[in-house]
């Protein structure tokens, strides 16, 4: 049975010729299984700036907020996601963790209060923070085996490192992060003030505190094993605000949701390459490489309406799929 990305894959070929000016008239995927997670091409967008005046805007979302988790390794057809349904919420604090089948159509929760981004290992484990207590959790795919795992309150930044058998976590109120194993065990710990984190083998890419920006600007890559911090890349002066989440697209290179847009940082040459630039209208987040294309990026995006006269700005949070190949973006349907 092949799966949702497949069949977005074949679509994509199909309207290679199509670019993010087209006007984004297409038919979707076709469907070749029973799939509640069924994906809509969406037209391309059209980038706004937003008055100056009032300085001060108030944001509001509509309808359910959604963020990505991954996909299943044993399973692809299996999808892991967050749903908020805190109406006064902006984010996706106190979040439920969602699993669902694309192709049976069945749909599990796995638990509550997520904080932030849940984070997926190749091994069936998802790492959480819980919003009531700020400690890590660790469960099953199948929703088994709830346990805490840290015993420092977690500063919003976390990841799965050393193939699924660690994770790497920083501390609120200090400038201290754990290398903890799978069951608990404190490893390693760190002095670092950092942000952003992605986890990949022996190595954490992470974005620092820099003295030049007082903000998360600097990309660092951090040995494990040596314990050696290497400062890879600055991206002070660009204009694109400090790294907000990272994932590792590749040995080399990895995908930044920054303050303003997307980018790709190459560790090796320390360039850095915009995806989706500065629209007061949009924003990404939590992006996930897909494993099994890497073409293809799972997305938070937030679409925000034009500023009503009483500076209320309306929004929704969904999950997309974005062909980095094309810029084509297609909407999952996750509420069907």
């Amino acid at each position: 049975m092949r799966n949702i990305i497949f069949l977005l894959l074949i679509a994509a070929i199909l309207l290679a010729s199509c670019t993010k000016e087209d006007d984004g008239s297409f038919l979707p995927p076709p469907q070749r299984c029973d799939s509640t997670l069924y994906a809509r091409p969406l037209t391309p967008d059209t980038c706004m700036d937003f008055p100056d005046e009032p300085v001060l805007y108030f944001y509001q979302r509509v309808g359910l907020g959604y963020g990505p988790i991954g996909k299943s390794a044993d399973n692809p057809d299996e999808w892991f996601f967050l749903i908020n349904r805190e109406e006064s919420s902006t984010g996706n604090e106190g979040s439920e963790i969602w699993k669902v089948d694309t192709c049976s159509g069945k749909k599990q929760k796995l638990a509550n209060q997520a904080y932030i981004q849940p984070k997926l290992n190749r091994n069936g484990w998802i790492l959480f923070m819980n919003k009531k207590d700020g400690l890590l959790y660790k469960i099953k795919e199948n929703g088994d085996s709830l346990t805490v795992v840290s015993k420092e309150i977690n500063n919003i930044t976390f990841d799965w490192c050393l193939d699924g058998q660690a994770f790497f976590y920083r501390a609120r109120f200090k400038d201290v992060a754990y290398l903890v194993s799978i069951d608990g065990t404190v490893l390693d710990s760190f002095a670092m003030d950092c942000y952003a984190i992605a986890g990949q083998g022996e190595r954490v890419a992470l974005s620092l505190r820099s003295d030049e920006s007082g903000s998360y600007t600097k990309i660092a890559l951090l040995n494990l094993l040596n314990g050696e911090l290497t400062d890879m890349v600055e991206i002070a002066g660009m204009g694109i605000g400090g790294a907000l989440a990272l994932d590792w697209e590749s040995d080399n290179t990895l995908i930044a949701a920054v303050g303003r847009g997307l980018h790709r940082i190459n560790m090796n040459s320390g360039e850095v390459e915009e995806i989706e630039g500065d629209c007061e209208n949009l924003f990404y987040y939590y992006p996930v490489i897909d494993p099994d294309n890497t073409s293809w990026l799972i997305l938070g995006k937030r679409d925000y309406e034009y500023p009503t006269e009483f500076a209320q700005v309306n929004f929704t949070a969904n999950v997309v799929l974005y062909n980095m190949e094309t810029g084509q973006e297609w909407q999952l349907e996750l509420d069907q």
